[in-house]
């Protein structure tokens, strides 16, 4: 009896570190798109605003097999440049298939993975949403093409209240499904960039603690916290930048006038269709106590000299020349651009992102 119950322990304790031993510490991705092109596939996924290789296999007959490790779940990407394909997956540490045909990747099916089947809920859910826009946008592309102004305006206002109703649903969204893994990831993704941060920081407090330990809840807390502290009736955070000769600009350089902080680039258009409104509003106010800072988020010298000349921005110019990594740009929380922020002679935010027939009554208001 006692060598019975021995040899039952003995194949009890054997189970048990078999099991452990073979427990998940890792994914596995095992592919099959027919028709993807043999080449390499490539696993990525996004960090400081630029994309980080996890790992890459070859592409043999449509068939891949790609392996690492997540401390959370989280969003990554499979993709190949030179063909366009790019194929998000919401990430576990779990032996996950990819199955789906190169002309059909809106339909690719992705199992095995928890996190994913989470996302995969809501985006379901919201994809009437989603049909209704994108239709929308190729009617609008159709109306731009024919020059119809007053059809332009009616697909406007459809779009607007699509979006309106998309943003309710995906607020309720969060609200009733707080526990879910792709909850954070659903606020980070589709509202924490439009909406006014108190509205954003009561859907944040929403979301259940244990979800705390997730990437895109701890960007969230972050991004709230840096919003608040750049809030209309927040002192502005100081920084020193350099100008296009190299030499130092700091923000608290100039407390005693009215600063309209311009975040902008070279590159964006929206950005250079505004700075005329800005050379006619500096030419009428500069001697008035009013002065712009440009901090530019160009990553090459050139371009944003060159647009500076021929746009005739006679105002201080700063850049770190790090695109979005602009340390001007997070320690402000900007997300697009352009993007302005009004300082008053004490160097306290008045107000954030006028522009145009707007700023221009503001400054008026101020100075006149």
């Amino acid at each position: 009896m006692k060598k019975t119950l021995f040899i039952m322990v003995l194949a009890s304790f054997i189970w048990s570190c078999n099991t452990n031993s073979e427990k998940q510490t890792g994914f596995t991705i095992d592919g099959t798109i027919t028709g993807y092109q043999d080449s390499i596939i490539f696993l990525k996924k996004r960090a400081e605003g630029q994309w980080v290789t996890v790992d890459s296999s070859k592409v043999t007959e449509g068939k891949f097999q790609l392996h690492g490790k997540v401390e959370q779940p989280e969003v990554y990407y499979l993709l190949n440049e030179k063909i366009r394909f790019t194929l998000p997956i919401f990430m576990d540490n779990s032996t996950i298939a990819v199955n789906g045909k190169m002309d059909d990747l809106a339909n690719v099916k992705i199992t095995g993975s928890n996190a994913q089947d989470a996302m995969q809920a809501y985006n379901d859910e919201v994809k009437p949403y989603n049909d209704k826009i994108e239709d929308l946008y190729k009617q609008y592309m159709a109306a731009q093409k024919e020059g119809n102004k007053e059809l332009l305006e009616q697909i406007d206002s459809s779009y607007y209240a699509i979006n309106d109703e998309k943003i309710a649903f995906t607020k309720n969204y969060i609200s009733t499904n707080n526990k879910s893994v792709a909850v954070p990831y659903i606020l980070y993704r589709e509202l924490s960039y439009s909406l006014e941060v108190n509205e954003l920081d009561s859907l944040f407090k929403l979301i259940d603690t244990s979800l705390a330990k997730s990437p895109y809840y701890q960007i969230l807390d972050k991004r709230i916290k840096t919003l608040y502290s750049v809030a209309v009736g927040k002192k502005a955070p100081d920084f020193t930048l350099n100008d296009t000769t190299g030499n130092p600009i700091s923000l608290s350089q100039f407390q005693g006038k009215y600063l309209l902080i311009d975040f902008w680039a070279a590159w964006c258009r929206p950005c250079r269709v505004e700075n005329p409104n800005n050379v006619k509003l500096y030419a009428d106010y500069k001697d008035k106590g009013f002065e712009i800072l440009g901090v530019s988020f160009d990553d090459t010298r050139d371009a944003w000299v060159k647009a500076i000349k021929k746009d005739g921005l006679t105002w201080p110019q700063v850049s770190d020349l790090k695109g979005w990594n602009s340390a001007a740009g997070k320690l402000y929380a900007v997300s697009a651009i352009p993007h302005t922020v009004l300082l008053d002679k004490e160097g306290v935010i008045i107000a954030k992102n006028l522009r145009g027939d707007e700023l221009r009554k503001k400054i008026a208001e101020l100075l006149d």
